[in-house]
């Protein structure tokens, strides 16, 4: 039996959605039908609807958002993800494949789970899966005080990091977050590149992995500190591109490369399978519901998608919409 039920609905690639009623088809042999309670819109998300980001969207119109928060039929509650335009998770009902549902307990907070778990593969699953962090290494942050990089930063700390350095604009942030042991020790970034240089050569030369949140000039001069200031050419580096925050390209000294043992690794959508992400992601769910990880969260009624889209752009909480 077909349903009407309303939804977040882009009709042209650029423009914000309306909220509109749309036909939701019986579920599947292999997918779920499930009672959508919150649904992210990450920077992910925005970028796939405006046109920006590398996963294009073949069919219009269609619903925005990747993942969400729900219950089964039975009323169990459920982290799930739907990569599947144009049928996304900005809707009242939405049809999911059953191999993509991570069941949640029912103390789980539904809105923090749907802001948090996008994060969390930006951060945990970036760490697991591509670095491959052991206990006991060391991890610079780069934009550590953006909510993906403070992620990063708590996640390294709870998967056994040593030492954790984070680089960021907001100094008052960057000092809070030392003191509440987020970090060990935080290096500022402004516009004066020998200082930082400096900076990164005394505290981040020798660490074991890199989480790059920003990309750009910050990214050439991290590494051009870490190439002047490292004591073991032969000590592996995972330098992890995750962000693009400051810029989508680098000017690269193929000088580094060459004379130290340096991984460059992309974490996204595509480098990362289904089944890794979702294992991933499995073994965070404890680490949300005790409050070990944690993200500030901005609410947004559904009804209200129309003019909250573009107003909430630059909001510095994780936007999620309530159904």
């Amino acid at each position: 039996m077909i349903r009407r039920v309303y939804a977040a609905v882009v009709k042209t690639i650029g423009q914000g959605p309306a909220y509109e009623l749309v036909d939701v088809p019986q579920p599947a042999k292999n997918q779920v039908q499930i009672q959508v309670i919150a649904a992210g819109i990450h920077k992910v998300v925005r970028s796939i609807a405006d046109g920006r980001h590398y996963v294009k969207v073949k069919t219009l119109p269609f619903i925005p958002g990747i993942d969400g928060v729900g219950t089964l039929p039975d009323g169990k509650k459920v982290y799930f993800v739907n990569m599947a335009p144009p049928n996304g998770t900005m809707s009242q009902l939405v049809n999911a494949d059953e191999n993509m549902i991570i069941p949640l307990p029912d103390n789980a907070d539904p809105v923090h789970f749907a802001a948090i778990m996008n994060a969390g593969l930006a951060s945990w699953t970036a760490l697991t899966e591509r670095a491959q962090i052991k206990s006991g290494e060391t991890v610079l942050v780069l934009g550590v005080t953006g909510s993906s990089g403070q992620m990063a930063a708590a996640s390294a700390r709870l998967l056994g990091a040593k030492r954790v350095v984070g680089v960021g604009r907001n100094k008052s942030l960057l000092n809070q977050l030392v003191a509440d042991g987020t970090i060990d020790v935080s290096v500022p970034l402004d516009d004066d590149d020998t200082k930082y240089q400096e900076l990164i050569a005394k505290e981040a030369a020798d660490v074991d992995i890199v989480m790059d949140f920003l990309w750009g000039r910050p990214t050439e001069v991290a590494m051009a500190g870490i190439h002047a200031g490292r004591n073991d050419s032969s000590q592996h580096l995972r330098w992890v591109q995750v962000g693009q925050m400051a810029g989508a390209t680098i000017q690269l000294n193929g000088g580094f490369l060459r004379s130290k043992n340096v991984e460059l690794i992309g974490s996204g959508i595509g480098p990362i399978s289904m089944k890794q992400m979702l294992q991933s992601l499995r073994s965070m769910v404890p680490m949300v519901v005790e409050g070990k990880l944690k993200t500030s969260v901005l609410t947004i009624p559904l009804k209200d998608i129309e003019s909250k889209w573009q107003e909430t752009a630059d909001a510095k909480e994780r936007v999620v919409v309530v159904m």
